[in-house]
């Protein structure tokens, strides 16, 4: 849906006007054919928008080329949609497009930008900063949403595991993968956007340092958690390892015990002669109990080394 805005010093209010004439342009979840219309109006690279709705979208910060916006940069950053199932549709791409006189914004994820609209932000620059900081917000909530899962599965691997810890410790490090490799792309992009001059017109000078301090809080959350899973995975790895040591031990023990009666036996089941009790009727008897007496002290001595 494409909706026109013309920002005025109560906020951005909506307008009828041309593309040209608007302020501000909100692209939420549009279709090919208005995406097509903002590319051709503004001499946009249509490229621009074709991972508009993607996680394989880059986030970025650079000038663009456009004989209509002059000056224009590109700013991708993400928010957070937590409509979606899946974590490739929950870390949504925002492309904002904005020169001094015209911002572009296409999303998927429409409330943010509906809430930062009724603000009543004057300007683009502070529109833009106050936008970013939103979409900052909604990333560290979902993040810090995980913080009691990954709780649980440490309490579980204290204890014991399963299928069920396992696959849970499977999804959540998928989802903790694709936003540590998100987060670390924008956080790139917000240190190239820091650097701008016009950050330091903003009304409220202390949007840009709010800005980096809200990204660093991201980065290290991330990396904490990623750290912490790993930790967890790490504990799952040697507790699977130790059972499967304490099996192999348990049964190459019954496998020395068996083979210690079967050795016996063998030895007296051999078709020659000279062998004793062979004649007597309770050669089998005699036979038997030897190889469980041996059996019983090579099981001892081996439980008594802890074998």
């Amino acid at each position: 849906m494409l909706t026109k805005y013309q920002f005025s010093a109560h906020g951005p209010k909506k307008c009828n006007t041309e593309l040209q004439e608007c302020s501000l342009i909100f692209l939420s979840k549009a279709s090919q054919e208005e995406l097509n219309q903002v590319a051709q109006t503004f001499d946009i690279d249509p490229l621009t928008f074709d991972y508009c709705s993607s996680p394989e979208e880059v986030s970025r910060y650079h000038l663009i080329a456009s004989n209509i916006l002059h000056d224009a940069h590109i700013l991708v950053i993400y928010d957070f949609n937590a409509e979606k199932e899946k974590i490739e549709g929950q870390l949504t791409p925002v492309i904002l497009i904005f020169n001094q006189d015209h911002l572009i914004v296409c999303t998927d994820k429409a409330d943010t930008c509906q809430a930062q609209l009724e603000e009543g932000n004057s300007q683009i620059t502070d529109f833009i900063v106050s936008y970013i900081l939103k979409c900052q917000q909604n990333l560290m909530n979902a993040l810090l949403k995980y913080k009691p899962e990954i709780d649980r599965l440490d309490a579980a691997a204290q204890k014991s595991f399963g299928n069920d810890e396992l696959r849970h410790l499977t999804n959540l490090t998928r989802k903790l993968v694709f936003f540590e490799h998100t987060m670390n792309d924008q956080a790139e992009t917000v240190k190239a956007l820091l650097q701008e001059p016009w950050l330091k017109e903003l009304k409220e000078a202390d949007l840009p340092f709010r800005l980096d301090i809200q990204q660093r809080r991201l980065t290290k959350a991330i990396h904490v958690f990623r750290d912490l899973l790993e930790s967890i995975s790490g504990l799952f790895t040697e507790m699977m390892n130790s059972s499967l040591n304490k099996l192999m031990k348990f049964l190459d023990s019954a496998g020395l015990v068996i083979a210690t009666a079967a050795l016996v036996s063998g030895f007296m089941g051999m078709n020659v002669g000279g062998l004793p009790w062979k004649s007597t009727q309770a050669g089998f008897w005699l036979t038997l109990a030897i190889s469980a007496l041996l059996a019983i002290i090579i099981a001892i001595y081996l439980r008594r080394k802890e074998y």
